[in-house]
């Protein structure tokens, strides 16, 4: 399976400009290159939110919309699946009481390169931003069989065959504890994932940092090593599993937002299990980049668990 995500330094509501953003990186991708493309959380309108009021603009009807045009475009364009994060709204009922009102999410859509719609999710565990304009997924986590094949087919019988893999989707936030209260070894997302037989986790992201400005630009091209670490404890129990390996795509976002976010990058793309953690590619903290693998090559780094934990 190739695989592509894009790391973008989005600007807040600037949807159009972001959209040339991601456009640029894809300029030199023909179709056939990638089988699966992933972008950010919020790719397009931006992260950091203030309020309803201020992101009300920005909303986008489930499943159409801006995000979701671009993403179907793409898609046909490039012969590719194709995620991405948007702010959704429902349409509610103006007219008839008994219809729900309409209700926002924090939302990925995955379409197939004939435009259909294979998967939509909704973020489960909302960080403080998204508390103050969304609500937190009606149907909780989400896996599907999209259909991929994470190893080239073996026989003609095979390439006949309808071959999918088991992926599950998440948003940033769903990755940490509960409200940042749930007990830490729950594990909500990770141990999900291996008790629903996840071959393939994919994580559209808008991770934050602490980092200021200046520690940011010092080495942009380096990912936070801080960062990369934090996230591989937080799917501890799929590195450890002895019973397989699952893919991962974790596509963050990279720049700056008012007021005082800043996002962490370090959009990374690997393969973990038996106790491993190996890499075929990383962004740095700083930089916009498009990161394409085939995972029929080997990664090239690798990390492993210790008893304590993951060490390099």
């Amino acid at each position: 399976m190739r695989i592509a995500c894009i790391q973008l330094a989005s600007e807040l509501g600037k949807i159009q400009e972001n959209i040339r953003r991601a456009d640029v990186l894809l300029e030199h991708l023909s179709p056939g290159q990638c089988d699966l493309l992933v972008l950010p959380e919020l790719a397009f309108s931006g992260y950091n939110f203030p309020s309803l009021d201020a992101i009300r603009p920005f909303l986008e009807p489930t499943a159409r919309g801006a995000s979701a045009t671009w993403a179907r475009d793409t898609a046909r364009r490039l012969d590719c699946i194709v995620t991405v994060g948007y702010p959704e709204i429902t349409v509610g009922s103006k007219v008839d009481p008994t219809m729900p009102a309409s209700i926002c999410y924090n939302s990925t859509i995955t379409v197939s390169a004939q435009g259909d719609t294979l998967a939509h999710y909704r973020k489960t565990h909302l960080y403080y931003t998204d508390e103050t304009w969304a609500s937190e997924s009606d149907t909780k986590w989400l896996t599907i069989g999209l259909p991929l094949s994470l190893s080239p087919p073996s026989s003609v019988a095979q390439r006949t065959q309808d071959r999918t893999t088991q992926t599950t989707f998440g948003i940033c936030m769903d990755l940490n504890p509960y409200q940042f209260t749930a007990p830490w070894t729950l594990y909500e997302l990770a141990s999900y994932s291996l008790n629903s037989s996840t071959q393939l986790l994919v994580l559209s992201m808008a991770w934050l940092t602490h980092r200021t400005s200046s520690e940011l630009l010092e080495s942009p091209g380096d990912p936070d090593l801080e960062t990369l670490n934090y996230w591989v404890e937080r799917i501890v129990p799929l590195v450890k599993n002895r019973e397989g390996e699952v893919v991962v795509v974790f596509a963050n976002r990279c720049g700056e937002e008012p007021i005082d976010a800043r996002y962490a990058g370090t959009s990374w793309i690997g393969r973990v299990g038996f106790g491993k953690v190996k890499i075929w590619d990383t962004a740095g903290k700083a930089e916009e980049k498009l990161l394409l693998i085939d995972t029929d090559h080997d990664p090239e780094y690798e990390l492993r668990t210790s008893g304590t934990g993951i060490s390099s």
